[in-house]
């Protein structure tokens, strides 16, 4: 979670264009153009999280066309991490290696997306590069951009409410949780979900959810998230899957990057406290405090000898964490509705108590009682509403775009 970066610029009339590549980072901000537009065939049924005409619905019906292709699992390489790992923040950091090689940014080969780089590389042909992805949790993860990019009222000329932005990140949030319990009994899908959380906690756009007027609230969905990872963490074990061979080739980096997520958290206030529980049943004597699910990570890890590596002060977190905690008692976590990390009680919990805020925050009523959904993704309001919160007065879509959308077309702004 790096710190906050500046709004946005205001946008200009959308209009559709030809689809970028699948691995295009497109971030929100002076968009002015509808950049990833493509008509999914509807194979699935759709969700019914999603309005009628949502340009988030497309975007799912998306990425669940792609979970049809027999490789959606299969990785791939990244030549690079598609966001800040090491930059202004770090300018000490970087002082200190300032007598090394001076040409070492200049001679870094750059991203033309699989060209010469490693980009969509199958990572079994380069198995020490560590950037890599499952195709599926690659299109999850540069979609969750898309649905950040659809929550943000600078990239329609709009002022809609102060926190729209940081609220549009909660909705975010919140549909990938339930996308992870959607998946339930599907390891595969459940670590694609994963990756794309990890990567997605990353992003600079993430930081505008610290800004809403709701500390509790942030903290809430912070540690639901912790115990969604450490879920699937136990579900590995419980399969033989976790283990510094394991068949899963970036369990090392997607467990440093929750570390390094969860290291962050603390900085803005988050993540400090938390009532002490039982891990696994309570006849097995573990303890474990839900907003350090950290430590737990780090124990994992030394448990089975996992490489941890990606996130540039990933030093910092392992310092920062304790690895001599409890861990739940592997033997039952094979079992379908092994829980001993409490997350699906948890979650049952978090909707009951968070239901319906995007949907308030948004004033539309529809989605009253839920969470996750679009009422925070500007495609999904009427025009009417659109006009009474733009900036001057028009409706930021005009006919073709809206059309687009109910065609399901995909749209990114760039």
């Amino acid at each position: 979670m790096p710190p906050k970066r500046p709004a946005a610029g205001a946008a200009s009339k959308a209009k559709k264009s030809r689809p970028s590549p699948e691995g295009s980072d497109s971030t929100a901000g002076n968009a002015n153009t509808v950049n990833n537009a493509t008509a999914a065939e509807p194979i699935l049924t759709r969700s019914k999280r999603w309005a009628a005409v949502s340009a988030s619905g497309n975007a799912d019906d998306d990425y669940r066309l792609l979970l049809q292709n027999p490789k959606a699992f299969s990785f791939v390489c990244l030549c690079r991490p598609p966001f800040p790992n090491g930059g202004d923040d770090d300018d000490d950091d970087d002082d200190d290696d300032d007598d090394g090689d001076e040409d070492d940014d200049e001679t870094e080969p750059t991203c033309d997306g699989g060209d010469t780089c490693l980009c969509d590389k199958p990572a079994t042909d380069h198995p020490d590069h560590v950037w890599k992805l499952s195709a599926a949790g690659k299109r999850k993860f540069f979609l969750q951009l898309v649905h950040f990019e659809l929550r943000c009222p600078d990239n329609f000329n709009m002022h809609t409410f102060n926190d729209h932005t940081g609220y549009g990140v909660l909705e975010i949030l919140q549909n990938a949780i339930l996308d992870f319990e959607d998946a339930a009994g599907n390891l595969k899908l459940q670590w694609a979900e994963c990756e794309a959380l990890g990567f997605f906690l990353q992003r600079p756009e993430t930081a505008a959810l610290t800004g809403i007027d709701d500390g509790d609230g942030v903290d809430a969905i912070y540690q639901l998230i912790g115990r969604l990872f450490m879920s699937m963490l136990a579900r590995l074990e419980g399969e033989d899957l976790l283990s510094k061979n394991s068949e899963i080739p970036n369990l090392g980096l997607i467990m440093a990057l929750f570390m390094d997520f969860a290291r962050d958290a603390r900085m803005y206030g988050l993540l400090e406290k938390s009532k002490k529980e039982s891990l696994g049943p309570a006849k097995d004597k573990k303890k474990w405090e839900p907003h350090d699910f950290d430590n737990q990570i780090l124990a994992y890890a030394r448990k089975y000898s996992i490489d941890l590596v990606g996130p540039h002060k990933l030093d910092l977190a392992l310092t920062e964490a304790n690895g001599d905690v409890d861990l739940p008692v592997p033997e039952a976590n094979s079992a379908a509705k092994a829980d001993p990390f409490g997350f699906a009680k948890s979650l049952k919990k978090y909707k009951t108590e968070y239901g319906g805020v995007c949907a308030f925050m948004a004033q539309s009523p529809g989605g009253s009682g839920t969470i996750g959904g679009d009422s925070l993704d500007i495609t999904t309001w009427t025009s009417a509403k659109r006009k009474a919160k733009s900036c001057n007065n028009k409706d930021p879509l005009g006919k073709k775009e809206i059309d687009a959308i109910k065609q399901g077309m995909v749209m990114s702004l760039g």
